[in-house]
C-alpha cells in the first residue's frame, strides 16, 4: 500500500495511491482521477482512462494563449479521466470539476488496511453555495477506487443541481471490438447539442430496452454495446435503472486485452443516480478541440460512461438549505485470464467478497466491497462533524 504526493505540470498537483493492484493518479484540479491502472495478459500496464491529445498542462484555460481554441472551457481543458459534475455542467458557474480541489489529509486504515485521501471545494457564488467534501479509498486486494462525496448546501435557498459522475475511456483499453454492458434499461438517444459539430447514428426520440437492438437515423437497428470501427458519429444514450436494483452499474469489456472496467453504485444510491449514459464518440466530433479546427477531421475516439441524475442540462436534484447528502460509487479495473469470457457476459451476481460475471460455465470474478460498507465507515470518520451554518 502506498499513498504520496506527487507534481505534475505548471502549479498543478495530485496524489498516487496504490494497492500493488491499482495504481490512482487524481490530480487537484477538478478532481480528475488521471490513472486508474493494472496489468494485461501480456504484461503491460495499462491505464483505461483516457486523456485527449489536446489536454491542457497549464494553470487554467483562461491564461493559456490557446484559451479560444478550448471555447474557453476550463471542462474541456482538462478533459478526460473520471470525475464527479456538481451542480450541473456549466462554465458561467463554480462547479467541482472546473475548480481547484484542497487536499486535508491522507493516510493509511488501520480496519480494513487501506490509504484513503480527503479533499474539499466550497463556493460561495450567489446563488451557488455550497461545500463538497470527497474521499477516496484502496482496500488491499480490490482493484477498485472506492469514492464518497457529501454536499451540503451552504445558501438559504434549496440548491438545484444534476449531479454525474463521469469516466471517458480511451486508447489503449478503448477500441472497436470492445463489449459495453448495464444492468439499466429504457434507452434513449439524444440530439447533438447546438455547439457539437456532429453526426447522430442512432434516433432520437423512441424508447428501447435492448442496446443491441437501437434504432437508427437511417432506419433500422444496430448494436449498441458493441464497439465498431469509427463511424463518424457521436451519440448520447440514456438508460433508466431497474427500480429494486441491487446496484447499479455499467461495464466495458477489451477481449483482446482480457481486461475489464466496470462502474457501480450501491442501490441507496439509485434516486441520486437514476440514470446511467453511454456517450460514444467514434471520430464524430469535429468542433474544436476535438478536431484541429471546426469542422475538421475529428482527432478522439472514446467512450465516456457513467451515472446522472437526469439528462444534460437539466436541474432537479434538489437539496433543502443548510442539508447534505451523500454520494457512493465505485471504479473496477482488472484483467481476466479465461478467454471464453472474451464475448461477454450474461449474468452478473453481487456475491459474498466480490462481483461474478457469468458465462454459461466461465466467469470473471471482481473482489469488491458492493456494500460500500468500507468506504461508508471511512468517510463518516473524515467528514466533518455538524453542518456548517448557512448565510443568515
Amino acid at each position: 500500500m502506498d499513498i504520496r504526493r506527487i507534481p505534475l505540470w505548471e502549479g498543478r498537483n495530485a496524489t498516487y495511491m496504490s494497492n500493488d493492484i491499482v495504481n490512482v493518479v487524481i490530480e487537484d484540479q477538478g478532481e480528475v482521477c488521471l490513472e486508474l491502472s493494472n496489468s494485461c495478459v501480456t504484461g503491460a500496464r495499462v491505464n483505461p482512462l483516457s486523456l485527449p491529445y489536446f489536454r491542457g498542462i497549464g494553470s487554467g484555460v483562461l491564461s493559456d494563449a490557446n484559451g479560444e481554441w478550448y471555447q474557453m472551457k476550463q471542462s474541456l481543458y482538462q478533459a478526460g479521466g473520471s470525475y464527479f459534475t456538481f451542480p450541473f455542467s456549466s462554465e458561467e458557474h463554480i462547479t467541482s470539476n472546473n475548480t481547484y480541489w484542497t487536499v486535508r489529509k491522507y493516510g493509511t486504515e488501520e480496519n480494513y488496511g487501506g490509504v484513503w485521501r480527503l479533499s474539499e471545494m466550497k463556493s460561495r457564488e450567489e446563488g451557488n453555495r455550497y461545500r463538497l467534501e470527497k474521499v477516496d479509498l484502496l482496500i488491499p486486494g480490490h482493484p477498485v477506487l472506492y469514492t464518497a462525496i457529501r454536499i451540503t448546501n451552504l445558501q438559504e435557498e434549496i440548491l438545484y443541481s444534476s449531479p454525474s459522475h463521469s469516466v471517458m475511456l480511451g486508447s489503449p483499453f478503448f477500441e472497436s471490438g470492445c463489449f459495453i454492458d448495464t444492468n439499466a434499461r429504457n434507452f434513449s438517444a439524444y440530439h447533438t447539442a447546438v455547439r457539437e459539430l456532429a453526426s447522430n447514428r442512432f434516433l432520437s426520440g423512441p424508447v428501447f430496452d435492448d442496446l443491441k437492438k437501437a434504432p437508427l437515423v437511417k432506419g433500422g437497428t444496430a448494436d449498441a454495446s458493441y464497439v465498431p470501427a469509427p463511424t463518424g458519429t457521436y451519440d448520447y444514450l440514456l438508460g433508466k435503472f431497474p427500480e429494486r436494483a441491487r446496484t447499479g452499474w455499467v461495464s466495458v469489456i477489451n477481449p483482446r486485452l482480457q481486461q475489464l472496467f466496470i462502474s457501480f453504485t450501491p442501490a441507496d444510491m439509485l434516486d441520486s443516480f437514476p440514470n446511467v449514459f453511454l456517450v460514444e464518440n467514434y471520430l464524430g466530433r469535429m468542433d474544436t478541440p476535438w478536431s484541429l479546427y471546426d469542422g475538421a477531421t475529428s482527432q478522439v475516439y472514446s467512450l465516456s460512461v457513467g451515472m446522472n441524475y437526469g439528462p444534460k442540462h437539466t436541474k432537479n436534484f434538489m437539496i433543502e438549505t443548510g442539508k447534505s447528502k451523500v454520494f457512493y460509487y465505485a471504479d473496477a479495473f482488472l484483467g481476466y485470464d479465461n478467454p471464453r469470457m472474451n464475448l461477454g457476459f450474461y449474468t452478473v451476481e453481487f456475491i459474498e467478497g466480490g462481483i461474478l460475471l457469468k458465462r454459461t460455465k466461465s466467469s470473471i470474478f471482481v473482489p469488491a466491497d458492493h456494500s460500500f460498507e468500507a468506504i461508508a465507515s471511512v468517510s463518516k470518520s473524515l467528514f466533518q462533524n455538524g453542518q456548517e451554518s448557512v448565510r443568515p
